[in-house]
């Protein structure tokens, strides 16, 4: 199963650096998703509010570069690190982040930003 998970990781990556994440979301993002930033404590809960907020940073953003450092797949768990340089709402930001995943059925059903 985790070739499986490392290759839909991949796809997920590819989708973000190609400007392609509204589809890697339907595609590789289970129906009861739960997605949250490191220090915000509202979780996004299911597929629709978490669309809703890829939407809103797909409409303010322009991402210039978007570099994997590190790639981390363990069982159902998997990670990577992403340097990502991007406007967002007029506002240049630059920062290095993780992404932890745990998978379901082959889809993501909890991805955690740090």
């Amino acid at each position: 199963m985790s070739s499986n998970i490392r290759t839909n990781l991949e796809a997920i990556i590819k989708g973000i650096q190609e400007h392609k994440i509204l589809e890697v979301f339907e595609k590789y993002y289970h129906a009861d998703i739960v997605m949250f930033e490191k220090g915000d404590s509202t979780n996004r809960i299911g597929k629709d509010a978490n669309r809703k907020a890829e939407e809103g940073f797909v409409n303010n953003a322009t991402i210039h570069v978007a570099k994997v450092l590190k790639v981390l797949v363990d069982g159902n768990n998997s990670a990577y690190e992403m340097y990502m340089d991007f406007t967002y709402g007029g506002h240049k930001v630059q920062k290095t982040q993780w992404a932890l995943q745990e998978w379901k059925d082959g889809l993501v059903i909890k991805e955690e930003f740090f």
